[in-house]
């Protein structure tokens, strides 16, 4: 098994820490059903998460067949999705134990395309803020998202640590892509929101099933 020497581990949020796909897919049914659409499976709303908000209304509007209303939706969205992010998210098995661990012996870092306030609220309130060390970054923290590496550059930087000593562990190809744009290290995890293939073929450096499993790749 491979063993990654690294100084900086950096996650994405949803679907990688966090089991958020039921209250993203309630907010926009409830935003479908506001503008006279009939909602959208559970599922499918999971499959468009990872690139922020505007992507997922775009393709959420896309698959209803009401490209056209796309300002309405994303305003209507922004609101209910604020007043509503906890009210099914929770962390993934073992995620609060795992990063707790880790936090005694590596930097930590969040990236995540979920804008800023919607991301610090829920790292927050799920109790793993502290982690992080401030380095957590939402989709509008800086002028440019995931894959764009910037923000793996920046959190390198803030630790002192060259981004060949940083690993980046997502559940999308997105995250995937990032990592190796930064030039680092990459794990993928198949529990996620995107298609295993999807992750595979993004080509990772490792996968991991279960988030506990991430210690053992570590040296």
């Amino acid at each position: 098994m491979r063993k990654f020497d690294v100084d900086v581990i950096v996650f994405d949020l949803d679907g990688t820490l966090i089991d958020s796909k039921l209250d993203i897919a309630n907010a926009l049914n409830w935003t479908l059903e506001k503008l006279g659409y009939p909602h959208l499976p559970v599922e499918t709303i999971g499959a468009f998460v990872g690139n922020g908000v505007l992507p997922l209304i775009q393709r959420t509007l896309e698959a209803a067949g009401h490209l056209e209303k796309e300002e309405a939706m994303v305003s209507l969205f922004r609101q209910r999705y604020l007043d509503h992010l906890l009210d099914n998210t929770r962390l993934f098995d073992s995620v609060e134990e795992t990063v707790n661990q880790l936090a005694g012996r590596y930097k930590l870092g969040l990236v995540s395309n979920k804008p800023e306030r919607y991301t610090k609220k829920i790292v927050h309130e799920l109790g793993i803020e502290p982690v992080f060390d401030g380095a957590v970054y939402g989709g509008d923290t800086i002028p440019v998202k995931k894959p764009d590496p910037q923000a793996l550059l920046e959190i390198a930087e803030k630790y002192g640590s060259p981004v060949s000593r940083l690993l980046m562990v997502g559940d999308s190809a997105v995250d995937i892509k990032t990592g190796q744009n930064a030039g680092a290290y990459t794990v993928g995890v198949t529990y996620g929101f995107r298609p295993l293939k999807e992750l595979a073929d993004a080509g990772p450096d490792a996968l991991i099933d279960r988030f506990s499993q991430l210690g053992t790749l570590l040296k």
